[in-house]
């Protein structure tokens, strides 16, 4: 059987199963708490939690998500903003540093960051060469969502990359929206704490050609097929606090958009 130990966001309870991890070890304990996250994993719990410079996290959000679980830090150029703004120490700071101010990044190096600048002028992005340098441990993005299409797109391909090579898992999260990178024989169940604060749910098909199987919505699907061409599995409805979805073949991105994006 599979690892089992907690992550915690606000709102829900995930189960995540990787069947062709299944057999690798022994489970090690199983945390029970109220709005924990829950994950199926080869690794150790470990996690390390990236802070890119999208849309910026809700703070008291980012301290309960850290605060909740044994997080390495690290952070994407502006991402050193967020860390910072919410207490979090980051161990590794990457960029070019032109959209944050030099002084944070010093701020950050006399807290113990290892800094690593890069011209502006460069071929990847500052996700892309912070991706690189991260160790062998399941990833939570954060500063991925908001701002434009073409960041968030290169953000959500370039973490689909890392999660193929590294065989990791990859959550994309902040406040108002959440997203679980599955690829071939990942299983996800979702257990929510109130179903009337999720606004919708969408399957994104992130490969030319995709089989899902979900339930707990109201429209829900049997080992259909998903093609890139044709994504119609957007804006679903969820009727039942736990919803089960497969990723029989291909990638796919389950998509959560909460209706209150504050956090109390």
């Amino acid at each position: 059987m599979s690892n089992e130990f907690a992550l915690v966001f606000p709102d829900a309870r995930i189960m995540f199963h990787v069947k062709r991890q299944a057999d690798e070890q022994e489970g090690c304990g199983k945390a029970q708490q109220q709005g924990a996250t829950m994950f199926h994993m080869k690794h150790q719990p470990q996690y390390s939690l990236l802070l890119a410079g999208g849309r910026k996290p809700d703070k008291i959000w980012l301290q309960k998500l850290a605060q909740a679980n044994n997080f390495t830090v690290y952070c994407a150029d502006k991402g050193v903003d967020y860390a910072l703004a919410a207490q979090l120490v980051p161990k590794l700071v990457v960029g070019d540093c032109d959209s944050s101010s030099p002084t944070l990044y010093d701020r950050a190096q006399e807290l113990g960051a290892t800094l690593e600048l890069h011209p502006p002028a460069k071929d990847d992005t500052d996700l892309q060469l912070l991706l690189a340098k991260l160790p062998e441990q399941d990833l939570i993005a954060t500063g991925i969502w908001g701002g434009r299409f073409d960041h968030l797109f290169s953000n959500v391909y370039s973490l689909l990359a890392f999660k193929e090579q590294r065989h990791c898992q990859v959550i994309l999260a902040d406040a108002e929206e959440f997203m679980l990178l599955l690829t071939s024989e990942d299983v996800v169940e979702v257990e929510l704490a109130d179903v009337a604060n999720v606004q919708a749910l969408s399957l994104l098909p992130l490969a030319q050609n995709s089989m899902v199987s979900i339930e707990g919505v109201r429209w829900p699907l049997e080992k259909a097929v998903l093609k890139q061409e044709r994504p119609y599995a957007i804006s679903n409805e969820i009727i039942k606090k736990q919803i089960k979805c497969t990723c029989h073949l291909g990638k796919v991105g389950l998509y959560i958009h909460w209706q209150n994006g504050q956090v109390e």
